[in-house]
Formats: C-alpha cells, structure tokens, sequence
C-alpha cells in the first residue's frame, strides 16, 4: 500500500518540481533581463552624463574667455572719494605745486625737488623726477579708468594744450591725478587739479 501511495505522489512531485523549476528558471529569466536592462540604463546614462560634462566644460571655457574679453573695472563701492580738488595760477617760472598735497593750493610754493612736484617754465608743466601719462581716446580721465589703465609713459615734461581732462596722470607716489587746463598764456596757466589716492 505504501509502495503504491508512493507510487502515486512521486510523479505529483515530480510534477510540481518541474512546474517549480520551470517557474523559478522563468523568474531567473526574467531577473537577468532586468539586470541587463539595468547596466544598459546605466551605460546610457553614464554616456549622458560624459556628453553634459563636455557642454559645461565648453561653456565654462566660452565664459572664461567671454571675462577675459571685457575690460577691466573697477566696483563703484571701490571707488575712492577724490584726495584734492582744486584750482591753482602757476606763473612761468615761479613756484611749484605738490601734486601729492591736501591744500587746497596745492602746497604752492612746494620744494621743486621733491617728488611729485610740478612747475610751469618755457611753455611746458615740469616734473623734476618725472609723471607716467596716458591720453584716453575719450572720455573723462577719472579713478575708475586711469586705476586700471595701461601704456602710461614716463614724462618730465608735459604741454598744457594736451590736458584737456582726457589724460590720466600717475604719481611717483602711486596717486593718480587729472590736470585740465582753463586758461593758457605765456606767462601764467590756470589748471583745475583732481586727485586720487593710490589704489589699495
């Protein structure tokens, strides 16, 4: 009787093995698909991700290029108020100012051979030592442009006719300066004297 029930359940297990094999291959199946389409997505994205660094890098490097094109400037708040404003008479030949002063003369009368100094004589604005100059093409000479200028070029002397508020003055001292002409005759200059202190 045994041998029979035997009989009988072993090809029921034998069936329900197979059904159970036959599932669990399908699942196994079906897993490794969606593993393969796991390491596909990845790749995909992987590649996504490459070709997006590649566009950033890009647009970095545009930009970078795009700064470097601009001119360079100097913030408003940076922006220093001016050292001295002032107008001052030089007759020719006669006393010097200091460029470098915080009177509102100039410190007329200032020892010619100091720095910075600056006297009227044969036509001409002198510097005993010597002053950078650069003429803008336009535009006011102020902070915000002579501070970030280049070309300047080592003058000791300097023509009034050229100061027509276009040109930036820099000081031995590192102050810069723009010197305008008012009123020009042999004998005597009239100049209008704005200065700023050195940049930080």
């Amino acid at each position: 009787m045994i041998a029979n029930s035997l009989a009988v359940v072993a090809p029921i297990v034998s069936i329900a093995l197979g059904v159970w094999v036959t599932n669990l291959n399908s699942d196994v199946a079906h897993l490794n698909a969606t593993i393969n389409g796991l390491h596909q997505d990845v790749a995909s994205a992987e590649a996504l991700l490459t070709d997006r660094e590649e566009i950033i890098e890009g647009l970095r490097a545009e930009n970078r290029e795009l700064l470097a094109a601009l001119p360079p400037s100097i913030p408003p708040e940076q922006v220093p108020d001016a050292r001295n404003i002032g107008t001052v008479t030089l007759a020719a030949g006669g006393d010097s100012i200091d460029l470098n002063s915080t009177l509102p003369n100039f410190g007329n009368g200032a020892d010619r051979i100091q720095k910075d100094t600056l006297q009227f004589a044969n036509g001409v604005l002198t510097s005993l030592w010597g002053i950078d100059v650069l003429q803008l093409p336009e535009g006011e000479a102020a902070y915000e442009t002579c501070a970030i200028a280049t070309g300047y070029a080592p003058m000791k002397t300097i023509e009034p006719h050229r100061l027509d508020g276009r040109v930036c003055i820099r000081l031995q001292s590192g102050n810069y300066a723009r010197v305008t002409v008012n009123a020009f005759e042999e004998e005597r200059v009239e100049l209008t004297i704005t200065t700023w202190d050195a940049p930080f």
